[in-house]
């Protein structure tokens, strides 16, 4: 079984690759994301949402600023930029059992240009 560390990493990897179906691997069936507000539940939405964002940001570069992992729960402090579009601050919280992500909240913003 993976560690929180270990599925975090594999995320990142698969956000880097702007693979949503891989992203998507990485939550229960029975995951919950909250991102600006909006519900997404399971991995087929998921997917969807991580969809989304990667037409929003194509090619994006990808920085973790701040990484704080306790156990199960991690925060995460992030920033990304593309020829698109950029996110000059993102906030994650990720709690992860068994291996896979069960619930994470995310907040930031999508500037055009």
């Amino acid at each position: 079984m993976l560690t929180t560390e270990e599925v975090l990493a594999s995320h990142e990897a698969a956000l880097g690759e702007q693979n949503p179906d891989k992203i998507s691997t990485h939550y229960a069936k029975d995951a919950v994301v909250v991102v600006n507000g909006a519900t997404y539940r399971g991995p087929k939405e998921i997917a969807h949402l991580y969809a989304t964002l990667i037409s929003d940001l194509p090619d994006a570069i990808w920085r973790t600023d701040v990484a704080v992992i306790h156990e199960d729960l991690a925060y995460v402090e992030w920033a990304c930029e593309s020829a698109a579009a950029s996110v000059k601050f993102g906030t994650d919280t990720f709690v992860v059992t068994n291996g896979l992500i069960t619930r994470q909240s995310a907040s930031f913003s999508v500037i055009l240009g």
